[in-house]
């Protein structure tokens, strides 16, 4: 894979472009010495979008996660007879001061 410059680019567009297209090239563009792009042919384009997760689905499984955990923590609330449960930061920070105080005890 070829790598060059925005100014290369600039120049050399229309050749990067054949090469990309009907040799199947790929060109990384580059600014001070940082990747900012690549050229790649549509057929590479194509299957970089096919490998790409729709968002919409991952967004909606989230949702859905997100009211399982919320009715879950509801039902738990419920059998617990509305005392809800512990925060789990604060929980574990009690757990983790606690760990800290046996280690000490044992110097």
């Amino acid at each position: 894979m070829e790598t060059v410059s925005v100014v290369e680019a600039r120049r050399m567009l229309s050749e990067l472009l054949g090469r990309v297209a009907y040799a199947r090239e790929r060109v990384v563009v580059e600014r001070k010495g940082k990747p900012m792009a690549a050229l790649v042919s549509i057929e590479d384009l194509r299957r970089l979008e096919a490998l790409e997760p729709d968002r919409g689905k991952i967004r909606a499984r989230r949702k859905a996660a997100l009211a399982l955990a919320d009715a879950s923590r509801e039902r738990i609330r419920i059998e617990r007879n509305g005392q809800a449960l512990p925060d789990s930061a604060e929980l574990l920070t009690v757990l983790r001061e606690e760990r800290v105080r046996e280690y000490d005890d044992m110097r």
